[in-house]
């Protein structure tokens, strides 16, 4: 019995001290709620890219020239990290497993790539994947906006009448890819001209044959799909921001006009 009244007066008392202090208005105070740790991606989250390697040669991962957290401005970090220690470091190894007893094995992976047919549909697969994104980690700048110089600058005009319609291009193109591939600004000769391939195809490869790549961006979902959703036009637009015209610009071989002798009349 001395329980029960112990308990019922100590109900009693916390529902007025609740009552008490919910009608005091002026004595509530905010309480500053800490930010849980695990909501705040850090930079020091992620491993250097550098020390993701591959299990066996001849092909190495090539990093991406930044920290991970360094794509905040265009793709989500994690996304960033997933993508080259899964799915490049995945397409890397099988690369190098494939390759051994071929008539490829000694070959640059450029050279590789220039060569392979679809009487090799695994190799020329994973060639295609290792060779494109080390190309596409290239093709991007996180850090910094950049752009072409004077003789690239002058070459997308000629080709596409101004960077402007250049943009428009690159982006249609982008768009008007169905299912997976690559979007490309590749040189033919001495023009330029965006381009797309389907799944791990390089232009470079004798059954595609459509220019020599200066700058490439990643159609796959895997790509741009964590960070934009199925939004792939926000996506080209940040990348188009961030072109790294530094890399085209080593790559890009300007038009070389040969003027004819000029033959001498006998007089």
């Amino acid at each position: 019995m001395k329980k029960l009244k112990v308990t019922l007066i100590t109900v009693i008392t916390l529902n007025f001290v609740l009552l008490t202090s919910c009608n005091n208005k002026e004595e509530l105070t905010e309480v500053q709620i800490p930010e849980r740790e695990s909501f705040i991606t850090k930079n020091s989250n992620f491993p250097d890219p550098n020390t993701i390697k591959t299990k066996q040669g001849p092909f190495e991962m090539q990093g991406i020239g930044h920290g991970f957290g360094d794509y905040v401005d265009i793709l989500k970090p994690e996304s960033v990290y997933i993508h080259y220690d899964k799915y490049h470091l995945s397409y890397t190894n099988k690369l190098n497993t494939s390759v051994h007893g071929t008539p490829f094995e000694r070959d640059s992976i450029s050279g590789l790539v220039a060569k392979i047919d679809n009487n090799y549909p695994k190799l020329k697969n994973f060639s295609g994947a290792y060779y494109n994104h080390n190309i596409y980690w290239r093709s991007i700048s996180p850090l910094e906006e950049k752009t072409p110089n004077e003789s690239l600058k002058n070459a997308i005009t000629e080709s596409f009448g101004s960077m402007a319609e250049f943009k428009k291009e690159f982006i249609a193109q982008g768009n008007a890819l169905i299912g997976s591939g690559w979007l490309w600004l590749v040189q033919v000769n001495g023009t330029l001209q965006v381009i797309t391939t389907a799944n791990n195809d390089s232009p470079m490869m004798p059954e595609v044959a459509k220019g020599s790549p200066l700058l490439g961006i990643d159609l796959w979902e895997h790509a741009y799909y964590p960070t934009y959703e199925e939004d792939i036009t926000a996506y080209l637009e940040m990348c188009f921001k961030h072109l790294n015209w530094d890399y085209a610009n080593k790559l890009y071989r300007p038009k070389v006009i040969t003027t004819p002798p000029v033959t001498q009349v006998q007089q």
